[in-house]
């Protein structure tokens, strides 16, 4: 029978956030379902053009969600048609520059029926930092194994074999909370990697 020892080994790295990615949505109530198709494109049109007139590029704000549904609504115990709703699901993202995010923020707010939203932070490009993230890793297992098989009387011999689990946790969404949100300092995003190694002992 084959003899081998299998190690877990977990690394982590982290990296700055260098993008910041607002979400939000418009909504609305219509008695009829034309009225609530068009506010929805109304809502629309004043978010673009008043981030245009901000100075950023219109075609960066991406819809994420769309849809018109009835709503009904209990009046003595019967349910009553109400009206049409629109839900309007939007997502801009942007580099992390405090003053670049105060004046999005500014423009987002004063347009016509302004969109809640929520604000993040991410990390552009995560190669390098996963890649720290999986080499910790590696290192972690190859000192546990040598560990375990010096702790045993054993030598380790040819490695058998290798898998491993990407996990990223990115910083803490903030709600709206006017214009203090440019003061905020972002945490960093954590990249952890989990790899499981097996070798032969000798």
């Amino acid at each position: 029978m084959d003899r081998t020892i299998i190690v877990t080994g977990e690394g982590h790295s982290s990296a700055a956030p260098d993008a910041v990615v607002i979400s939000g949505e418009f909504t609305g109530t219509y008695k009829e379902y034309a009225d609530a198709v068009n506010a929805s494109a109304s809502a629309l049109t004043s978010l673009r053009k008043a981030i245009g007139d901000a100075g950023f590029d219109m075609d960066d704000l991406r819809t994420t969600r769309l849809s018109v549904d009835p709503v009904y609504r209990s009046e003595n115990g019967v349910q009553r048609f109400h009206g049409y709703q629109f839900v309007h699901g939007i997502t801009i993202t942007e580099d992390a520059d405090r003053d670049g995010l105060g004046r999005l923020l500014e423009a987002m707010v004063s347009c016509d029926g302004a969109p809640e939203f929520r604000v993040s932070y991410t990390v552009r490009d995560p190669t390098e930092a996963q890649s720290a993230a999986r080499a910790a890793a590696v290192k972690d297992a190859k000192h546990k194994a040598k560990e375990l098989a010096t702790a045993a009387g054993v030598r380790l011999g040819d490695l058998v074999s290798i898998s491993y689990r990407t996990e990223s946790r990115t910083g803490r969404p903030m709600a709206r909370m006017a214009m203090m949100m440019v003061d905020a300092v972002p945490e960093d995003e954590t990249f952890s990697d989990t790899v499981t190694m097996e070798w032969e002992i000798l």
